[in-house]
């Protein structure tokens, strides 16, 4: 199956391209900077950014017929100069939502009708499982802009078709380290712990492609 990739070169996107590609995917992924992701077999390159409808329109036009791109994969966050909650934003404030919208669009020209997206615990019903310092923390520091696009996010997950596939897992706090068990724990988050590794999700992201038991559903996700 070809999979479109958005977010890619990222540290959680590139992890999730190398899965895929480990399953025997095909994989297009869209990024701005072409140069920062090698070139691998199975791996088209196409240069752009998911904010411009045009590139993503190219990206789904330069697959193959043999090969169409049959679902899409976000990984893509709102970025920050270093991981400190208050340090300066680099993208723009809508990243994740804009660019959902604007690949929506194009999926429904193309009739494709599965996407996995990246989110976070925090977000919609799993707010009240944070804990009162992260919230405090996410009302005080950036991690604010961060948070108001997933709630974007999610009006533009209501946009979508009554028959889209749609899965948006979130994740727990993402470190390092390798692949381990995903343990789930409803779309509200209770009792989830406060780590996965990003391995762990990549893993979680192509089983939520590959199969249907998670569609129509917000899994939170810890290790």
């Amino acid at each position: 199956m070809r999979i479109l990739l958005l977010g890619g070169n990222g540290r959680t996107g590139s992890l999730a391209l190398t899965e895929a590609l480990s399953r025997n995917h095909t994989v297009t992924a869209l990024v701005r900077r072409p140069d920062a992701l090698p070139p691998q077999p199975n791996l088209s390159i196409i240069t752009g950014t998911p904010l411009n409808q045009t590139d993503i329109s190219k990206a789904f036009a330069n697959a193959p017929r043999s090969d169409p791109i049959r679902a899409v994969i976000s990984t893509l966050n709102t970025g920050r100069t270093s991981d400190n909650p208050w340090a300066k934003t680099t993208s723009p404030p809508t990243l994740m939502a804009d660019s959902v919208r604007n690949t929506l669009a194009v999926m429904r020209e193309y009739s494709v009708k599965k996407m996995v997206v990246l989110g976070t615990i925090g977000v919609g019903s799993s707010r009240a499982n944070i804990g009162w310092f992260f919230n405090w923390i996410v009302d005080h520091s950036n991690l604010k802009i961060a948070f108001d696009d997933h709630y974007e996010l999610l009006e533009a997950e209501a946009e979508k078709d009554g028959d889209f596939k749609w899965v948006d897992v979130r994740a727990t706090g993402l470190g390092g380290g390798e692949k381990k068990e995903v343990k789930e724990f409803g779309s509200e988050g209770q009792g989830v712990g406060w780590w996965v590794s990003r391995k762990s999700v990549a893993g979680f992201l192509l089983d939520a492609v590959e199969g249907s038991q998670w569609n129509g559903h917000t899994p939170v996700i810890s290790n």
